[in-house]
């Protein structure tokens, strides 16, 4: 009787312990030294606020999404989603909850470290060990492990290899390994699969190290698989996010260097604030991370890419500061023998302020409303263009291979003839000369040969060089052609389509294909479509192609 009382309380033993210990474990691959991560706290965490009604969740229409709903149904009225609903209710929000979740440990302790404003925002420690320990009993009744390892794993490690192929070319780690001159212990880019609240970034300390974690949303899908691109916006927040580990701690050395300049706010005041950026110091901080990012994707991806997308983004974004430590910069790279460490370097990077005045506060300020494209309601796609005899047919004159350029004026006119023999065909000088208010406007040639598409063609967000084009993307190669719409330069409620080429000879046979008007813009090699895609409208930059693509 007594063995079989001791083997029954073994039983209870070990079994309660199986309940308590959650012990979950991250999904993970590595790739170029960035750890991509299936987060399990995350994806309980977006589990419970779909049943307590919170709308932060992706749009994507994938099957995992009513997955999660459907296994999870007899647990909706556990007391963690209510618990969670409270906490919004009264304000907690935007990045706080991924943050809180990122300081748990496998069976839901709450790391030492977790930031005192995080805890303050959230009501208080008790308050948010009560969040803690609700997710953990949900987690434990519901049996997550068995949903989240057993019925999802092939799921989460087809979006983990897929993410992988994305970034296998991207050495992010070691260009800010030399950059910086500097190590840190891990780098670690959550995948939001359910999410749809935005990307954060924050270095935490455990454990004796020092790990940068990025947490990125979905905003694609392909079949039933979320997508993380390597996009404008992955880009800008893994340089940016990181490049906090090894900037901030630099300049939190020079509070009072920086502190000198402390008036220089005031013209940015209030652009910050709306960012959410309320003290100097930390202004100073942004300032110097976004002018790294121009610094780190030219070195990555070359300076037309820089400059045209992270460049704009900043100026866009009023840190009008940014060109001056862009400089300092170029300083730090020139004289890495002197300064082996940016944290060498970072006392004379904040002298850059000193170059600050007057006029150069409103030639940027300038600067920054010329870059956000105000004025333009809308910009319609090159198929909306009216055909008709209110319509100008504008041809390049200049090419440097006359020999094309009467190739291509044949094309033009045949494929005029395809819609109208009412549209009129004009020549770029001609364009120069007249009142175009009244007109659609169809432009042909190169950005050199055309002249009147070399005066406008700097408003156009989409960019064409030699040996590449850059949308919201790196196209490489020498023989491309690229359809583009905008609005007429003299009346945005007239339309402007652009059929171009990196040679004149590449500008032909646009007929053979449906795809090049589709879209706002579309690149191509003999016609066939390499990249093509539409413009959002931002408050920083106007009208922009889509940097989350």
């Amino acid at each position: 009787m007594k063995k079989h009382i001791l083997l029954i309380t073994i039983i209870l033993f070990v079994f309660t312990n199986r309940i308590a210990a959650v012990q979950l474990k991250p999904i993970t691959q590595t790739v170029n030294g960035i750890t991509l991560t299936i987060d399990p706290w995350i994806e309980l965490f977006n589990i419970v606020a779909m049943q307590a009604g919170l709308n932060d969740i992706n749009t994507a229409n994938i099957s995992y999404k009513k997955e999660c709903l459907d296994y999870f149904e007899p647990y909706k009225n556990l007391e963690a989603p209510s618990i969670l609903m409270s906490y919004f209710q009264n304000g907690w929000g935007i990045d706080d909850p991924i943050f809180f979740l990122l300081y748990l440990d496998e069976n839901f302790e709450i790391n030492k470290n977790l930031p005192s404003g995080i805890i303050e925002r959230a009501g208080g420690l008790e308050k948010i060990k009560q969040l803690a320990t609700a997710l953990k009993n949900y987690a434990q009744k519901s049996d997550f492990k068995t949903f989240f390892y057993k019925n999802q794993e092939g799921f989460y490690e087809h979006i983990l290899h897929n993410t992988a192929y994305h970034f296998k070319d991207f050495e992010a780690i070691s260009i800010m390994e030399n950059y910086f001159g500097q190590k840190l212990d891990g780098y670690n880019l959550v995948l939001n699969i359910n999410g749809g609240y935005g990307n954060f970034g924050r270095k935490i300390i455990s454990n004796g190290k020092e790990e940068m974690y990025a947490v990125i949303s979905s905003r694609s899908y392909s079949g039933n698989l979320s997508e993380f691109p390597l996009s404008v916006s992955t880009i800008e927040l893994i340089f940016h996010e990181f490049g906090h580990g090894f900037i901030n701690p630099a300049i939190d050395q020079l509070k009072s260097e920086v502190g000198q300049f402390q008036h220089l706010q005031e013209p940015i005041r209030q652009s910050m604030q709306q960012q959410a950026y309320h003290n100097w110091h930390t202004i100073v901080c942004e300032h110097v991370v976004r002018a790294s990012v121009i610094r780190l994707t030219d070195i990555a991806f070359g300076t037309n890419y820089s400059k045209d997308i992270f460049y704009k983004l900043m100026i866009g974004n009023r840190f009008i500061y940014g060109d001056l430590i862009i400089n300092k910069l170029k300083d730090y790279e020139n004289n890495r023998l002197q300064y082996p460490t940016f944290a060498d370097f970072a006392p004379e990077l904040i002298r850059a302020f000193e170059q600050v005045d007057e006029e150069y506060i409103n030639e940027k300020q300038q600067l920054v409303k010329h870059t956000r494209s105000y004025g333009i309601d809308e910009i319609k796609k090159p198929n909306r263009v009216a055909l008709d005899s209110t319509t100008l047919f504008i041809i390049g004159t200049h090419e440097k291979d006359t020999i094309a350029e009467q190739k291509m004026h044949s094309f033009v006119k045949l494929y005029r003839d395809m819609f109208s023999t009412e549209i009129r065909i004009i020549t770029d000088e001609e364009a120069l000369a007249r009142d175009l208010k009244n007109n659609d406007l169809v432009v042909f040639g190169t950005p050199e040969g055309n002249l009147f598409l070399k005066k406008h063609l700097e408003e156009i967000p989409v960019k064409i060089y030699d040996d590449h084009i850059i949308t919201n993307k790196l196209i490489r190669g020498n023989d491309l052609q690229l359809v583009m719409s905008w609005v007429n330069p003299y009346n945005q409620n007239k339309n402007l389509t652009i059929y171009t080429g990196q040679r004149t000879e590449n500008i032909k046979n646009f007929h053979y294909t449906r795809h090049k008007d589709q879209s706002h813009y579309w690149v191509a090699q003999d016609l066939i479509t390499l990249d093509q895609g539409n413009y959002n409208q931002y408050i920083s930059v106007g009208w922009f192609p889509d940097i989350t693509e």
